[in-house]
């Protein structure tokens, strides 16, 4: 019986790992590369250093002093190993995130980023039903019509 669970529960994992996908992100002389990155929940993010002294900063933007706010805060060391990792991330919280580097003005020199995080169609689930068609505008379930609204073109709210 123990052998079975274990066989369950490493194919859940391996299912889970499988279906998640780590994007990379440059950073070099005030740069990131892409400046605007669209992921989904449970990606991770990797920042590589193309060279030079770079944090990845998600708290407290370095320019205005005030909180990014973003649905979950990171922030890492800096780092000045060429062609390592600054940091790793992975996202579980829908949403907007905003980074920049914090190191000396780089943000003020245009070192700032943007990663959105969205739900896919296949983890959407709204008044218990799953939503897998996420091209259409609305969607009927029970006699009750739902449309898509918010950022989120996955995401729907009965209009009854």
């Amino acid at each position: 019986m123990n052998k079975i669970y274990a066989i369950i529960s490493y194919s859940l994992i391996i299912g889970n790992l499988i279906s998640q996908t780590t994007h990379t992100v440059n950073a070099g002389s005030y740069y990131y590369n892409p400046t605007t990155l669209n992921i989904e929940v449970g990606d991770s993010v990797v920042w590589i250093n193309d060279g030079g002294y770079h944090d990845v900063n998600g708290d407290i933007n370095s320019i205005t002093g005030v909180s990014f706010n973003n649905p979950e805060t990171f922030d890492s060391p800096a780092t000045s190993a060429t062609g390592g990792v600054i940091f790793g991330y992975r996202f579980n919280v829908a949403g907007t995130y905003n980074y920049d580097c914090s190191v000396g003005s780089h943000a003020a020199n245009g070192m700032v980023g943007t990663i959105v995080v969205v739900l896919s169609c296949e983890d959407t689930i709204t008044n218990s039903f799953t939503v897998s068609e996420c091209e259409a505008d609305s969607y009927e379930w029970e006699g009750e019509t739902y449309t898509a609204s918010g950022s989120y073109s996955n995401t729907y709210q009965n209009v009854d």
